[in-house]
């Protein structure tokens, strides 16, 4: 049995597929997973090659490619869609509240941040008219806010619904904002994908069986109760979760230049721009679907 080390914020639906269903054991690997709860550790630690890889948002690996010179490259897609929400303080009924306001951030230039920035921008509300706190994932960012130190913050299932349950408010849906959103992929050092091709693709083969499984009709009951079971959502996220499920996880290209596309908006992007092509490489998938 071969040992991956992966990390990311959640274990997505096709993990725990994967997992729990045998779909990883089938191809000889056992998967070691280490959640991690704040960006700028979750970076440090993929660049100095912690973990094998990640199953996190593309935009980080953009950014970190682009801003830091690491490089990063990606070789699949998990889902598409963002549930993330800007949830406020039950006293903010509007997002035109928090001007002036302290809100939860991480870590500044990508994900969360540059979607929570679009979102204010497009309600008249620049940067500088409010201010950020630098504090974690959302489960760190859902504590800062029951305890009331910031007015508002962008928080993911199931923080979100801990808020919400809590009082707070719905201010925005991220999903409004960024549709088609490249919410999980697989990437990694180059150094260590060009290294690691037959791991990678049996991991690939691995993850991609077990959407066929979970997206087959009369196996969403169990994928449902296995994901709230497992990661704490409720019914509500935990289906929202499989519904942003890519089959066979192929990377969509679109999806990709979505994440360019808002780095270019919120100025964090510099040119020269690179293609899209620049940051994946879709011949371990297609080399895993060869073998199904």
């Amino acid at each position: 049995m071969d040992v991956l080390s992966t990390t990311g914020y959640q274990r997505r639906p096709p993990h725990l597929v994967a997992e729990y269903k045998g779909f990883f054991a089938n191809e000889g690997l056992e998967i070691r997973f280490h959640e991690t709860t704040y960006a700028p550790d979750h970076n440090r630690g993929m660049a100095e090659g912690r973990w094998d890889f990640t199953l996190s948002s593309a935009d980080t690996m953009i950014a970190r490619t682009t801003t830091d010179g690491v490089d990063y490259l990606l070789f699949m897609q998990a889902e598409e869609g963002l549930s993330a929400y800007l949830v406020g303080q039950p006293e903010i009924s509007s997002i035109a509240q928090l001007r002036g306001e302290l809100l939860a951030g991480d870590p500044g230039d990508s994900n969360l941040d540059l979607v929570r920035k679009k979102i204010l921008r497009r309600h008249g509300m620049d940067d500088d008219q409010y201010e950020i706190e630098i504090i974690g994932s959302s489960p760190k960012r859902l504590e800062a806010f029951l305890n009331g130190r910031v007015a508002a913050a962008m928080l993911t299932p199931p923080a979100s619904d801990k808020a919400l349950a809590a009082g707070g408010v719905l201010l925005a849906n991220a999903e409004d904002y960024v549709p088609g959103w490249p919410l999980t992929c697989g990437w990694t050092l180059r150094r260590w994908l060009l290294e690691h091709r037959d791991l990678t693709v049996r991991f690939i083969r691995a993850w991609a069986a077990a959407t066929d499984w979970l997206l087959t009709p009369q196996n969403r009951t169990e994928t449902l109760e296995l994901i709230m079971a497992k990661e704490g959502l409720n019914r509500d996220s935990a289906e929202q979760a499989y519904r942003k499920v890519v089959p066979h996880a192929r990377i969509n290209p679109a999806a990709i230049n979505t994440v360019i596309e808002l780095r270019k908006e919120m100025g964090v992007y510099k040119p020269p721009y690179d293609p899209p092509e620049r940051f994946f490489d879709a011949s371990y998938w297609r080399e895993a679907m060869k073998a199904t």
